[in-house]
């Protein structure tokens, strides 16, 4: 390229996920950045000054096979570059400015059954305590599973009366998750950080024993352990993000007020919080049939 000032796009995504790198931004984030990007690098071209609005629309719609939420995840991705690029100057005009974000279509939670939830902890092997600490932290809690693998022994606190776990959602936003109606959690981190003799570093790692690594676990290897419990259990369909649901759903039912879900969750927005408490059909029976009662009285 002849133009000495011309701008590699290439460069500019290598540059931008080293940062996201030493920033400690979530491995499974950076991973979801990084491929999308590359992808943006081969559709757009090569010099950075050059790349429009419209070769960006091009990208996030051309291909009709994927759905929303990809065409949506990879919008929010170059909205987070563009940022980036304008913030440390490498860019003065940002492109996205001019597109309209791809909307994706709401939909309702799915929470589990609490039944359904023990029958999958349940067929858990005791002797998988890592497994079953992790996936009984996400269903009491309700914190993401990306959050769960990135925590670290320094993030949890165990002390007596005062257990809590720290953890960094979307965009590195930090918030204390309390563990005060989670005595099994707190039950299993103790044994579990006990057992496995983890000081510092990754909570939820390999098992050494069998060449593991002591970085965070991959979400493909807990996705794949999860399928395999469920199936040990008999459940046919059942994801880990629903334990999130499940524990959002119960929370509400109970009467805790909405405002301390929202903070539990880490939801920036309470509406989206608000959405949990409108799936629980039965409850919704209850509340028309005690009208109609009432009604009934009058």
């Amino acid at each position: 390229m002849s133009d000495q000032t011309a701008i590699l796009t290439l460069d500019a995504t290598e540059t931008f996920v080293a940062n996201l790198r030493q920033r400690s931004v979530p491995k499974n984030t950076i991973k979801s950045y990084a491929h999308d990007l590359h992808l943006f690098v081969q559709a757009v071209p090569a010099d950075l000054t050059e790349v429009a609005s419209e070769h960006i629309q091009t990208f996030l719609t051309s291909n009709e096979d994927h759905s929303i939420a990809t065409r949506q995840r990879r919008y929010s991705t170059l909205c987070t570059f563009y940022h980036w690029l304008i913030r440390h100057e490498v860019l003065t005009t940002n492109p996205m400015d001019r597109l309209d974000p791809i909307e994706q279509v709401q939909r309702e939670p799915r929470p589990l059954p609490p039944e359904t939830v023990t029958k999958i902890l349940q067929a858990i092997p005791a002797s998988n305590l890592r497994d079953r600490t992790l996936f009984t932290l996400i269903y009491d809690t309700g914190i993401r599973v990306g959050e769960a693998l990135s925590l670290l022994a320094t993030d949890v606190d165990l002390r007596t009366d005062d257990e809590k776990i720290r953890v960094f959602a979307k965009r590195q936003r930090e918030r204390t998750i309390m563990l005060t109606a989670a005595p099994e959690s707190v039950r299993l981190l103790r044994r579990h950080l006990k057992q496995s003799q983890i000081t510092s570093g990754s909570v939820f790692r390999g098992d050494p024993r069998y060449g593991g690594s002591p970085l965070p676990l991959e979400y493909s290897v807990v996705h794949y352990a999860w399928q395999k419990y469920c199936r040990a259990a008999g459940v046919e369909e059942a994801t880990i993000h629903q334990l999130r649901h499940s524990r959002a759903s119960q929370l509400l039912q109970a009467g805790v007020p909405v405002t301390t879900v929202r903070k539990q969750l880490g939801h920036r927005n309470i509406q989206s919080t608000l959405l949990y408490a409108e799936v629980d059909q039965a409850t919704i029976k209850h509340d028309l049939q005690q009208y109609q009662r009432r009604k009934g009285r009058e």
